[in-house]
């Protein structure tokens, strides 16, 4: 089942119109291709930020028990990144 959707504000109006002839597409298909945009952005950003908050804690703890941080070299070594440049 679909469900119209009104737009209310005339500048947003303007502007997906104006985007959609722009893009040779339909209103419909900016609207969808911005909300998943907007979704993604949303989601990666969520992502990167609990990212750092796991990294900040496991740096936070190594620190506390005196492990030394790992070098580039090591962190290569642990990705196989060190192999790339043997080729």
């Amino acid at each position: 089942m679909y469900m119209a959707l009104h737009v209310a504000d005339p500048e947003v109006s303007k502007l997906v119109t104006k985007l959609a002839k722009l893009e040779k597409t339909t209103k419909t298909e900016i609207l969808r291709r911005l909300l998943r945009k907007a979704i993604e952005d949303r989601e990666r950003a969520e992502k990167r930020k609990h990212f750092f908050e796991v990294a900040t804690r496991v740096a936070t703890e190594a620190q506390k028990r005196g492990i030394k941080p790992v070098t580039k070299e090591e962190r290569d070594w642990l990705w196989g990144m060190d192999q790339l440049d043997d080729h």
